[in-house]
């Protein structure tokens, strides 16, 4: 705190792939910061290390009263950086290090949730590609993607086993682990949660609780799935709220909330979905450190439901430190 007013640090970058859109998100939060009226530092994080307008800093050294990390991949998503905060003992914006390396992983994350009884996609994990003949009973198409990693980097749709090499050879491109599951067809629907005491929409607190943002529906306008491209290129077309009855969207709201819950998930959240043919909205991915950029899908919902950013944000980052303070006391 200084002159009376908090600090917020606002991580972005990171090791991976998604080291750009990671700025971009990042910057997308430090406006909504500055907006509620903090004092806001942008700190850029690489391999070698962390930077305050070029400069090299640590993050004990800022006088931080919570952080907000934007690190899409590693090492925001996957758990290290939560792991440093726990130890450091500063508040933060995301899942604590068991909840985001668990989610990181799709694989342990799918199972985990399959026994609970959510639908997940067929798979199966290799450190190495097993030959085209290991995949003579799988029904295509597939998806080959990295077991650890983010925005559909490394991910191919595979439609014929003739295919299947090179796609893993790309998904070794970005982990050391792959994920092969059977593809599921119909429409891709992804849904934002989090948790608050704070009603957005009534402006009251209420009980603590996981609560659905929206639900917005994702066309590709290339190619056959929402891929970095469609992403974050303008390859795709959102639509919020998504085209589905209400019965499935309140479906697809509890199932969220649920999944949210039962991992003991924090901060926001986006758990994608494919609504099968038989109308079942089938998981296929926990983003516990979704984008808000722009081009992402999370600020959209928030627009969609005439809530500010900055007062979602700030409302999320006071109930944090309070609980921080809480647990401390």
């Amino acid at each position: 705190m200084e002159n009376g007013v908090k600090t917020v640090v606002v991580l972005a970058g990171g090791y991976s792939s998604e080291h750009e859109i990671s700025l971009a998100s990042g910057q997308t939060a430090f406006a909504a910061f500055e907006a509620a009226g903090y004092r806001t530092l942008f700190v850029k994080v690489e391999r070698s290390g962390y930077s305050l307008d070029g400069k090299d800093v640590r993050i004990e050294d800022l006088g931080a009263d919570y952080v907000f990390n934007s690190i899409h991949g590693s090492p925001g998503e996957d758990g290290h950086i939560s792991g440093v905060l726990e130890v450091l003992n500063i508040p933060h914006s995301t899942c604590a290090t068991f909840q985001s390396a668990l989610t990181f992983n799709k694989a342990q994350c799918n199972a985990v949730l399959r026994d609970a009884g959510i639908l997940v996609p067929k798979g199966e994990l290799f450190n190495e590609f097993p030959g085209a003949a290991a995949f003579k009973h799988w029904q295509f198409p597939v998806f080959v993607k990295p077991n650890c990693a983010g925005s559909s980097y490394g991910v191919s749709r595979v439609e014929e086993p003739t295919q299947l090499e090179a796609a893993f050879q790309y998904a070794f491109t970005e982990g050391r682990q792959v994920l092969v599951e059977e593809g599921v067809t119909g429409k891709e629907v992804g849904c934002g949660v989090l948790r608050s005491s704070f009603n957005f929409d009534s402006k009251k607190t209420e009980s603590d609780q996981s609560r659905a943002i929206g639900i917005t529906e994702i066309v590709p306008t290339e190619g056959a799935f929402f891929d970095f491209e469609a992403k974050y290129k303008g390859k795709s077309q959102e639509i919020t709220p998504a085209r589905i009855s209400e019965g499935l969207h309140t479906q697809i709201e509890t199932i969220s909330q649920t999944v949210y819950d039962h991992l003991n998930l924090k901060g926001i959240v986006r758990i994608d979905y494919i609504i099968n043919e038989s109308d079942q909205p089938v998981l296929i991915e926990v983003n516990s450190i979704p984008g808000l950029s722009a081009a992402s899908i999370i600020p959209q919902q928030v627009a969609s439901r005439n809530w500010s950013l900055a007062t979602v944000l700030s409302t999320l980052a006071e109930e944090h430190m309070a609980a921080h303070t809480e647990k401390n006391s």
